[in-house]
């Protein structure tokens, strides 16, 4: 496999599972050492000791909540410390909230999800650029929630609509100092969130909703394994996107190219023969 990232080092916040860990595996299969961060301290050395054990790169688990600035702050510290700098930034980690409308929304809703969906992506880029002294690559997860509408959806929406805006400002603020900063919007990714805890269960599901469905969301007509996010990332992150910054890409099946998803209940419904709406 081509080591593209061969000798840089990479910094994943939501790195404990789903898109985040995937990311981590396939930025050190293309070479890069790799710092996992995520508030699971348990879940970031889980994917540090997989990358290590499949990939036989450098892996550092960092225990962090990107909501807090000392702890970010001390994030980055570890990660000069470990490694005497940085080249690539995956800002992943976010959180969700129980979807409703905005009238309905509560005051603690909002502050955790501008938390660390919004802050925790500056915060972030405020510790990590500084260590990017050759120059480097930032890639922040948005959703193509920021481009299609959805019922109910607003805080989470918004809070990655603002991560597209911000990551246009970035790209204007540091193509001086040769960083390229994108963002990658995904649609529906089936990640450990969505699987049953029963073993063959999750292995179902999985199967189920990431083959194409008559029913299914977008034009590809399923959900994304969390791997095909993961390698738009580390194309992003490496110099075979040398030209492209302040670029939002969508990965998401062609949800957006279409303007509507497809929600899952639907899918069920659809899937046992009941009408959708």
């Amino acid at each position: 496999m081509s080591e593209r990232l061969s000798g840089r080092v990479a910094v994943v916040t939501g790195g404990g599972n789903g898109i985040g860990a995937a990311t981590c595996l396939r930025l050190a299969e293309a070479g890069a050492s790799v710092v996992a961060v995520d508030r699971d301290a348990e879940a970031a050395e889980a994917t540090a000791e997989d990358v290590e054990t499949e990939t036989g790169r450098r892996a550092v688990a960092v225990a962090a909540d990107v909501g807090e600035e000392a702890q970010v702050r001390r994030m980055a510290e570890t990660v000069d410390a470990e490694f005497g700098g940085a080249d690539v930034l995956v800002n992943n980690a976010a959180v969700r909230v129980e979807p409703r409308p905005v009238t309905e929304a509560d005051e603690e809703s909002w502050d955790r999800i501008v938390s660390v969906n919004l802050k925790g992506v500056a915060f972030c880029s405020k510790h990590v650029i500084p260590l990017m002294r050759d120059g480097g690559a930032v890639v922040n997860i948005a959703s193509n929630g920021a481009a299609v509408a959805r019922p109910n959806w607003s805080q989470y929406d918004a809070t990655k609509g603002a991560v597209v805006s911000m990551t246009k400002d970035m790209a204007c603020d540091h193509a001086a100092d040769g960083i390229r900063v994108n963002a990658v919007s995904p649609g529906w990714v089936i990640t450990e969130y969505h699987l049953p805890d029963d073993e063959d269960e999750a292995r179902r599901f999985f199967e189920e909703r990431t083959t194409p469905h008559p029913d299914g969301p977008g034009v590809l007509k399923r959900a994304a394994e969390p791997r095909e996010v993961a390698d738009v990332i580390c194309f992003l992150a490496s110099e075979e996107a040398s030209f492209v910054t302040g670029a939002n890409v969508p990965v998401d099946g062609g949800v957006a190219a279409v303007g509507k998803g497809f929600s899952w209940e639907a899918y069920e419904e659809s899937a046992t023969g009941d009408d959708a709406d």
